[in-house]
């Protein structure tokens, strides 16, 4: 007899469990311009708006550079007022004062900085920018970075000045003491001659619409200089003025902190931070197109021949401010009558 056992199978139900990954997702909302108007703190918007600039006109406008105050432990010798310092070619290759222009007081020293090698800071005049003069002259001869040239003011007649290096001032390195002022709404002041030269030249377009993007909210920057008067400049300095302002405009817009609500220009401000060098203005032009106009051109040197421009008046600009530090080393220093 056979015995038959039905076989008793057990099953076992397997359960799958699947999560479905939620992404998460993070947006930071990019800030274009300088940071506040007035001068406030950060440099961050600056770094920002290179990325946005760099859309329309390629690389961006800023290098690596920076330039360091001498630490402020002494005054310089000579005056009895402030210490306006003017930085004398930013960063090798560059061939700017910065700041462009500064007030000073009777009593008052500027201070030249030298962060660049073999510049100097010749004395000329308002007719002949790029030459010598013979009238009460100042010179530092040929110097490098960390040189320190200081000039006590004796009044207040406006005074230029310019690096003597063969070509340099032809580039446009040269700056103003105690500046022209225009009228309000004059057709000669900074303000009113760039846009009129802006539309007969793509350079100076691209310029212009460059240095208005970077200090798009920095009021102060971007107005700074614009009451310059340039009736008595020579009519082939025009475009080097305009270009020097709009780099002190870069870099103020780059450097907030050096500049008051009073658009006084300080670079004592940044304290031990070192300051961002942008790169030259002329740089935006690189992928503008050929000019439209016949721009005016030439070297500072020309006399003060031919017409001016005759741009359609415009508001007005701020006055400009006079820049202040105490410089510890005094490797020169002349007395002259501004």
């Amino acid at each position: 007899m056979y015995t038959y056992s039905t076989p008793t199978y057990t099953y076992s139900t397997y359960t799958y469990t699947y999560s479905t990954p939620t992404p998460t997702y993070t947006y930071s909302t990019p800030m274009y311009g300088s940071g506040s108007s007035g001068g406030g703190n950060g440099g961050s918007g600056y770094q920002s708006c290179m990325q946005m600039c760099a859309a329309s006109y390629g690389a961006p406008m800023m290098t690596s550079s920076t330039w360091s105050a001498p630490p402020a432990t002494t005054t310089a010798a000579g005056g009895s007022g402030c210490t306006h310092t003017v930085i004398v070619a930013p960063t090798q290759g560059i061939l700017r004062y910065v700041p462009f222009a500064v007030n000073a007081s009777v009593g008052d020293t500027v201070a030249f900085v030298w962060n660049a090698n073999k510049h100097t800071v010749t004395k000329s005049s308002e007719l002949a920018i790029c030459n010598k003069t013979s009238d009460s002259p100042f010179a530092s001869g040929v110097q490098n970075k960390s040189f320190v040239f200081t000039q006590m003011v004796n009044d207040t007649n406006t005074t230029f000045y310019y690096c003597g290096v063969p070509g340099h001032c032809q580039k446009g390195m040269f700056g103003i003491i105690n500046p022209p002022n225009a009228l309000m709404g004059s057709d000669t002041m900074v303000s009113s001659i760039m846009p009129a030269m802006a539309s007969n030249s793509s350079n100076m377009t691209a310029m212009v619409q460059y240095t208005q993007m970077v200090t798009a909210n920095n009021t102060m920057a971007g107005n700074w200089g614009g009451n310059i008067d340039m009736s008595g400049m020579p009519p082939s300095s025009y475009q080097y003025v305009l270009e020097n302002v709009m780099y002190t405009r870069t870099f103020l817009a780059a450097n907030p902190e050096v500049l008051s609500e009073d658009g006084v220009v300080s670079l004592s401000s940044a304290g031990t931070t070192p300051l961002i060098v942008p790169s030259d203005i002329t740089a935006a032009t690189a992928n503008s197109s050929t000019s439209s106009g016949s721009p005016t051109s030439g070297s500072p040197t020309a006399g003060a021949t031919g017409s001016s421009p005759s741009p359609a008046s415009t508001g007005g600009a701020r006055s400009l401010g006079s820049s202040s530090i105490l410089v510890s080393v005094v490797v020169a220093s002349l007395a002259f009558v501004l």
